[in-house]
């Protein structure tokens, strides 16, 4: 098992032509290829097109939709508090069309009505108010005062002061609670009655002078931010170089550590479950150490028996670390690949947020009978909303498919050329590779993850909606099958990424990448299994090893700061700067693995180190040559028995 079979040298394999056909060609691979052809080109046409429809749906949001009606809150008369408004056709002009620059806060009558705070369409009567009621309002007279003295105006804009009336219409009923201003709505003080301790401490947080003195912080500690922000990136660094350097032992560190963490913790659970079964027995912490300790005992020997399966691969593991290391220092640029695709990411995510708020708020003002405003939905885009979601969804899993291939060709191009000084531009000829060829590839790939995430998101929707009225075993079904949706978004996104790598060598469309990728992973499943838990549980350790060394050197170099009222605000900020800068490293790193890895299987199927020798390195060589060895010592001993047996038939025989 996890051995591949060796083909003979007159093998031949079908790679891409100018012509898009497949033509089979003589297997002198020599690296990724560099005559193909386009690739999926139906898919990047429907990407262009789906892209088509949603600068549609921009356009509809922008034109139907104010994102400031959810962020500013809107009153009963269609004006947003903090801007100038126009006016609203058949409502006066008196009430519409108001300029409310200086009325930033929503207030309304109706202080039970909780779902007035972030609606824009109730009966609750609504005001844009200067500032939110400081103290209990106990009369009229005191409602009266302070519009007189310009505090804030809690009653209609074109009523004037003398004519103010608490029926809840004109002014609201007496008397008006207490309120504090959050996310520009006046929430009344009465509604936190239940949770004042969490509450005000909330609000302590996220008070105007917890921020300011904050931000002050900030200020006067950037310097040491910047500090904080070069120790992780030298850290990163370190960590790199020791995943190339001493990547045997952190492996096998990694392996004692968590064989002993695991028997130890499995003998302390039964420890337990023996000491409260001694003090009693009928307990009920006694069954819940028991099945505790029997969990545990059950993971920790399939963990232990898989270890020893796994045993010939992990060196294997080691040798793949260390070749990624070599990758990454020869191509340092690689590292940015992250940063590109990161910065492009957050730009997306901002449009798309914006769009999102803008297709939420769409709708048509209508006037009530009552004089009042309130905003139709628009139903087209109520539909669509799902259309901007999948798209938001494809457009992400496209931005880290097209990272991923730049790697992986760039990567691959490295282990494929023997002599590595003679590299020239590997990072751009794969970016160009991908552009030119490989982009409805990409296309397709993400389409299908985010198919499957946009499933995910409509059987959460359901199971909100339905959420204690469908019955026990609805609801266990229905988590159940969200249970299967993630588990296949798992396996979807693992092959997608060997095939994103397959597409950057052979330049085969992502049907065929797919496939190939598929069987060699199969053909090397103890390998596999061996390189996704201790490598991904290794690279994870490098990531909390630099966030936490970061924090430390920012303890120490702030601790003793007496002009900061908060010194671990610029740690924090640090040791975020550092987990990112660690999670492009690794990452980076992590492709390099799965690269390297599919590289060496190819080589190791298509040559044979004599006729055709490997492009692996020495250490790859190395494990490739023990690895021959032991096969055919174990074939030779097989052989010898079969021998012996026959000779024995054939004595009993005579």
């Amino acid at each position: 098992m996890g051995q591949t079979s060796r083909k003979p040298a007159t093998q031949v394999r079908v790679k891409p032509t100018k012509s898009g056909e497949d033509q089979e060609v003589p297997d002198d691979f020599d690296g990724p290829l560099s005559e193909r052809s386009c690739r999926d080109v139906f898919f990047l046409l429907l990407f262009l097109v789906f892209w088509g429809g949603m600068g549609y749906v921009t356009y509809l949001a922008l034109v139907g939709g104010n994102m400031f009606r959810l962020l500013y809150g809107v009153d009963s008369w269609g004006n947003i508090c903090g801007v100038k408004n126009d006016v609203i056709a058949n409502v006066s002009s008196s009430l519409s069309g108001q300029d409310m620059t200086a009325k930033q806060f929503l207030f309304f009558y109706d202080l039970t009505d909780v779902g007035a705070i972030f609606s824009t369409t109730t009966d609750t009567v609504r005001l844009c108010v200067k500032s939110c009621p400081s103290e209990n309002v106990t009369s009229l007279a005191a409602i009266q005062t302070l519009a007189h003295n310009g505090t804030t105006v809690l009653c209609q804009y074109d009523v004037p002061i003398t004519s103010y009336v608490d029926d809840g219409v004109i002014c609201p009923n007496v008397p008006v609670g207490q309120a504090s201003p959050f996310l520009n709505r006046c929430v009344p003080d009465s509604l936190t009655s239940g949770v004042d301790g969490v509450l005000s401490s909330v609000s302590s947080v996220f008070s105007a002078n917890t921020w300011k003195t904050i931000l002050k912080d900030i200020e006067l500690s950037w310097k040491d931010v910047l500090i904080l922000v070069a120790v992780g990136f030298g850290f990163s660094l370190v960590m790199t170089a020791l995943m190339r350097f001493f990547a045997a032992f952190i492996i096998y560190l990694t392996i004692i550590v968590f064989v002993l963490g695991s028997l130890g913790g499995t003998a302390y659970l039964w420890y337990r479950w023996h000491a409260e079964k001694t003090v009693d027995a009928a307990g009920q912490n006694v069954q819940t150490f028991l099945i505790a300790a029997i969990c545990a005992t059950v993971v920790t020997v399939i963990a232990l028996l898989l270890l020893l399966i796994m045993r010939k691969r992990i060196g294997l593991v080691v040798q793949l670390f260390q070749e990624a290391g070599k990758a990454v220092a020869r191509m340092p640029l690689l590292l940015l690949q992250p940063v590109w695709t990161t910065i492009v990411t957050i730009l997306f995510g901002a449009y798309w947020v914006v769009i999102f708020l803008y297709i939420y708020t769409a709708g048509t003002p209508v006037v009530q009978s009552n004089g009042y405003v309130s905003f139709q939905t628009d139903t087209l885009l109520e539909k669509l909303v799902w259309y901007h979601v999948f798209g938001g969804l494809w457009m992400l899993q496209f931005l880290i498919g097209c990272q991923h291939v730049t790697i992986a060709g760039a990567v691959a191009t490295w282990f494929f050329t023997r002599n590595k000084k003679k590299m020239q531009s590997p990072i751009s000829k794969s970016m160009g590779r991908l552009i030119r060829y490989h982009l409805g590839s990409v296309a397709f790939g993400a389409m299908i993850i985010a198919l499957v995430q946009l499933a995910r998101i409509i059987l959460a929707y359901i199971q909100n909606r339905l959420k204690g009225r469908a019955g026990e075993v609805a609801d266990f079904l229905l988590r159940c099958l969200a249970c299967c949706l993630w588990c296949f978004e798992k396996v979807l996104k693992f092959i997608n990424r060997n095939a994103y790598i397959m597409i950057s060598i052979y330049g085969y469309n992502f049907c065929k990448s797919a496939q190939r990728a598929f069987s060699v992973l199969v053909s090397n499943a103890l390998r596999v299994a061996a390189l996704n838990s201790i490598g991904d549980f290794c690279l994870f350790l490098g990531k909390v090893a630099v966030v936490a060394s970061t924090v430390v050197v920012g303890i120490e170099l702030l601790q003793n700061r007496t002009d900061l009222t908060y010194y671990p605000v610029p740690i924090v900020l640090g040791a975020i700067c550092a987990y990112l800068i660690a999670h492009c490293f690794f990452t980076v790193y992590e492709m390099a693995i799965d690269t390297i890895f599919l590289c060496f299987c190819e080589d190791e199927e298509r040559n044979d180190g004599v006729t055709k020798p490997y492009y692996s390195s020495v250490g790859l060589r190395d494990y490739l040559q023990k690895q021959e060895r032991a096969i055919r010592a174990k074939q030779s001993k097989k052989q010898q028995k079969q021998q012996q047996q026959q000779g024995y038939d054939n004595e009993g025989y005579d």
